[in-house]
């Protein structure tokens, strides 16, 4: 059967479809190349990482070579044509003057010699106006930041400063002013640039590679020892800023002596100024001191590590925290030390540790300390509310009471709270430091002994962050039920000891 008009027009709409349409270009990246020398001076690094995008497997360098060699190549083929008599144009510019923007602009050894070398065989072209300079301009973007010499000269700054720093590994990074970033938006804009890399990045990879090989170390993208920062957030003269990030370091600590705290009190009252704030008079809180107490934990710890580390300030975050006057006895509590800015990491962790116990041994001991990050920290802060804790207390009465009648409350508190929820609204005593909130706790159990009419001893197994003075002296009903409801008789806690922590296993 015959085709009919219908099926010879879907035909031909077919073929259009499939038509493959050759579209003549003018090459593109010398067109784009001629209109940026008409205007700024670039670097090889610059130049080229405006097309970094473009050629990957190279670098800006070779990537801008390649193409104003190329360019280059276009001017000289158009000025050795055979027609003498016709005027060939690139661009609609003579190719004579693109020579001289490839030559001047960027410093293309290739290109200054094809012109020397023009010139001597026809003298008679040569121009008032085109001359060929000696030396380069700076770059219009990076201020010649990204040059060989520039970055040689930086790297050797950085080998100065960071001999004093022990490390395994380093991260670059770059502080760029605002208008340096403004600056090149505005000439990617005018000249349709779109696949280019930024200054920052460019010059993070360019020493990052330098000091990777001077250093023979690896760089690390995430917490790495050294942070390397090249700081033009206030001229194009680059400032060098290192920052070694924090030692962690892991161990468990007892406390033998009350009335230590386990971090530096700071005098609430100055807040360690050691003097008042407006009359610059002596703080009669803690007599020019700045400080509550003299010492704590975190600070006789602290005498040792930081000489050792060389860093600048020591933090010691616990498993949670005993109260200044309670004892931590038994296999001890949990904690980290974080050094701030540590020189030193690669210490005798052994030595350390006798040496904190030698000093202090009277005051705290210490276990060996490994090593911890920052992760851990969070980690077992997180867990340390779910951490069953055993104290000891010795319990001092407002009211005599008698064998028989302790006995009988005993079996009372046993009834009412072992295996059972407490609710404890913030004490009063530290209300003033924390937010004011009710807290719903677990009493595991409790051992109650008799010790005279107006003393009792306890042992008392809670959940983490129970506040156990307070589960004893009820803290005028903010704990409820407590100890001291049971027995309807005012207590208090009078000595207070941490005698087992037992960690969340996750």
């Amino acid at each position: 059967m015959p085709d009919s008009p219908e099926n010879f027009e879907e035909e031909e709409i077919k073929e259009e479809k499939e038509e493959i349409k050759i579209i003549n270009m003018e090459p593109s990246l010398y067109k784009q190349t001629v209109s940026i020398l008409r205007y700024h001076n670039l670097c090889f690094e610059c130049f080229g990482r405006q097309f970094s995008f473009l050629g990957t497997a190279t670098n800006n360098t070779d990537r801008a070579k390649a193409i104003l060699l190329g360019l280059t190549m276009e001017c000289h083929q158009l000025l050795i044509k055979n027609l003498v008599l016709e005027k060939f144009t690139l661009f609609d510019q003579n190719p004579l003057e693109i020579l001289h923007l490839i030559a001047n602009r960027t410093g293309l050894i290739q290109a200054k010699k094809m012109l020397e070398k023009w010139y001597r065989a026809h003298p008679d072209e040569v121009q008032d106006h085109l001359t060929i300079n000696s030396i380069r301009s700076p770059c219009d973007l990076c201020t010649d930041l990204l040059t060989d010499t520039t970055l040689q000269t930086l790297v050797q700054k950085i080998q100065i400063l960071i001999r004093k720093y022990d490390y395994n590994n380093f991260l670059v990074g770059t502080y760029v002013n605002p208008a340096q970033g403004d600056k090149e938006d505005e000439f990617r804009s005018k000249f349709g640039v779109t696949n280019g890399e930024s200054f920052k990045a460019n010059l993070n990879r360019l020493l990052g590679v330098r000091l990777q090989k001077t250093l023979q170390k690896p760089t690390k993208f995430e917490k790495p020892d050294l942070t390397i920062m090249v700081n033009l957030r206030e001229s194009n003269i680059p400032k060098i800023e290192i920052t070694s990030s924090p030692l962690y370091l892991r161990a468990r600590y007892l406390k033998f002596v009350r009335d230590l705290p386990q971090t530096h009190w700071h005098c609430h009252f100055c807040r360690g100024r050691g003097t008042h704030k407006f009359t610059g008079e002596i703080c009669p809180e803690c007599h020019g001191s700045g400080d509550m107490f003299p010492s704590s934990v975190e600070d006789l710890i602290a005498e040792t590590l930081l000489p050792a580390t060389g860093g600048e300030k020591a933090i010691l975050h616990g498993a949670g925290r005993e109260d200044l006057d309670a004892r931590c006895l038994g296999a001890g509590r949990e904690f980290i030390m974080e050094i701030k800015e540590p020189r030193s990491r690669h210490l005798n962790y052994l030595e350390l540790t006798q040496t904190i116990n030698k000093q202090h041994g009277k005051s705290i001991h210490v276990t060996n300390f490994t090593v911890a990050s920052k992760k851990d920290v969070i980690k077992f802060k997180k867990n340390s509310e779910f951490n069953k804790k055993k104290y000891h207390a010795l319990v001092e009465l407002a009211q005599p009471i008698s064998l028989e009648e302790a006995n009988v409350k005993f079996a009372m508190v046993s009834e009412q709270l072992c295996e059972k929820k407490i609710k404890q609204r913030t004490p009063l005593r530290v209300v003033h430091r924390r937010p004011d909130k009710t807290r719903t706790k677990i009493i595991y159990s409790i051992e109650c002994k008799y010790v005279d009419p107006l003393h009792i001893y306890l042992k008392v197994l809670a959940q983490g962050g129970t506040y156990i003075k307070e589960l004893i002296s009820g803290d005028n009903f903010r704990t409820s039920p407590s100890i001291a409801t049971i027995f309807n008789i005012p207590m208090v806690c009078a000595e207070l000891d941490v005698v087992q922590i037992e960690e969340l296993q996750v």
